[in-house]
């Protein structure tokens, strides 16, 4: 029976093409199928839906394991639900050769073992689509001083450009009382100066401690940004790409590194799971555009607006405070159908002074669709799905699936941020408990972050 379940199997033609993890696809085709079997089973819990798959193909074949088609259907079960997009084709061909019986066994197991998985990125976008993401910037006390950092003198002269991402911890008197570079690029470059620079940061005060996140750019003259960006785009495609297509883990996180600093100045952007493509970015899909000040009585808020030919609005994404807007509504101040992101006018952007938003305009830029391999997310995701520490650490900061899961491995330095995360709602006993077992788990604390857990 299974020999014509596999000659007739649509499946055939798409087994392994594109391996989840390059090394287990080495293992696969060197015919080493108990490492093959062990490595995609290490990549289940993350939620990769390719370790899903292929351990469906396996366990169909009898390839590192007894043949059992029972096991076979609830690995493509995981499968689809992790968004394989043939997973669908492989319990189509197995339908008919197991009874009702265990295909609702598979279901039942599949609802016990999924609990513990990391959820699908498409599961993730959606949960971030309302503020109520890891660190709701909307709801945070406004910046009052800035300080801005030390460009690196070694870093000036090679021409090195990049940027630091860092997360810090703010208290009720508005001073950063700890900051950590999450990631950055070049790798530890501008960690130090960008640290240094934050600590010195004042805040608004307010009655509470909070978590903050912020990017921050170094570049150089105009000439030799865009010359840098050239070269970050040949590193990409002639390098990373094809490795990272392949399934290397540390070359999909380069990818992404490389995405984000060219996406920074580029013209914003919506992610959709749907679209994709094998082309290659070019850089000139990285260009800017000019944002538009509408004249309108200004608020608060920030959203994403999806509006038709008629500028009726079809879809609302609040992303922070209150918009003044509903679903229907005719917005007269969009010119064409499309995506756009409104948010409140900045006169102070990009100069150290504190924002002083304008009370009779708002921001506007349309954003434009881009295929989900030319985005630094996509690609951050696949690293972390294949293994990769830092890429799942940065990918915690905005997924509190991610985070969960690092907090199960004990891992230091999510361990650490929980506790400032419970401290900062005030669950005291419980974040002096954690912040005992990050330190225990290595995590580096420093003198004030000590003083705030006595």
């Amino acid at each position: 029976m299974l020999k014509q379940l596999l000659l007739s199997s649509a499946l055939l033609s798409s087994f392994f093409v594109s391996a989840d993890l390059y090394q287990a696809k080495r293992y696969y085709h060197q015919g080493n199928y108990q490492q093959a079997k062990a490595e995609f089973e290490r990549l289940l819990p993350l939620g990769n839906d390719m370790a899903a798959f292929n351990l469906a193909v396996m366990a169909m074949r009898g390839q590192g394991m007894q043949q059992d088609l029972s096991l076979a259907y609830l690995y493509f079960l995981a499968a689809a639900e992790l968004g394989h997009p043939d997973a669908a084709t492989g319990l189509q061909t197995l339908d008919t050769h197991l009874t009702t019986e265990q295909k609702q066994l598979a279901q039942q197991q599949l609802l016990l073992q999924k609990n513990q998985w990391v959820p699908s990125y498409a599961t993730m976008l959606a949960q971030r689509k309302s503020p109520s993401s890891l660190y709701n910037q909307g709801t945070l006390p406004e910046v009052i001083e800035r300080v801005e950092p030390n460009y690196p003198v070694r870093a000036a002269r090679k021409g090195t450009q990049g940027f630091a991402a860092v997360l810090f911890l703010v208290d009720e008197q508005g001073q950063v009382i700890y900051a950590k570079t999450q990631h950055s690029f070049p790798a530890g470059v501008f960690d130090e100066v960008s640290e240094n620079a934050l600590r010195q940061w004042r805040y608004q005060p307010s009655s509470s401690k909070s978590i903050r996140r912020i990017t921050l750019d170094f570049s150089l003259a105009v000439g030799g940004q865009e010359q840098w960006r050239k070269k970050l785009l040949h590193a990409l495609t002639k390098d990373s790409w094809p490795a990272a297509k392949a399934g290397v883990a540390s070359s999909q996180y380069s990818n992404a590194i490389l995405l984000n600093y060219l996406e920074q100045d580029a013209t914003p952007s919506l992610r959709d799971l749907s679209v994709s493509t094998e082309e290659l970015p070019q850089l000139s899909d990285f260009k800017s555009e000019k944002a538009k000040a509408v004249k309108m009585s200004a608020f608060t808020g920030s959203a994403i607006l999806r509006v038709d030919s008629d500028k009726k609005l079809k879809q609302l994404t609040t992303l922070s405070g209150e918009v003044p807007f509903a679903q229907g509504d005719t917005l007269s101040f969009i010119d064409k159908a499309g995506d756009y992101k409104i948010a409140p006018w900045d006169l102070n952007y990009n100069t150290t002074k504190a924002p002083l938003y304008a009370k009779d305009k708002m921001y506007l830029k349309q954003l434009h669709q881009r295929p989900k391999e030319w985005t630094d997310e996509y690609w951050l995701d696949q690293a972390a799905r294949n293994g990769l520490l830092e890429a799942q650490r940065a990918r915690a900061q905005f997924d509190q699936g991610w985070a969960h899961y690092l907090q199960r491995k004990n891992d230091p330095v999510a361990l650490g941020w929980q506790a400032i995360e419970l401290l900062t709602a005030n669950k005291t006993d419980e974040a002096k408990a954690v912040f005992s077992q990050a330190k225990a788990a290595g995590f580096e604390a420093t003198a004030e972050l000590e003083i705030l857990f006595q």
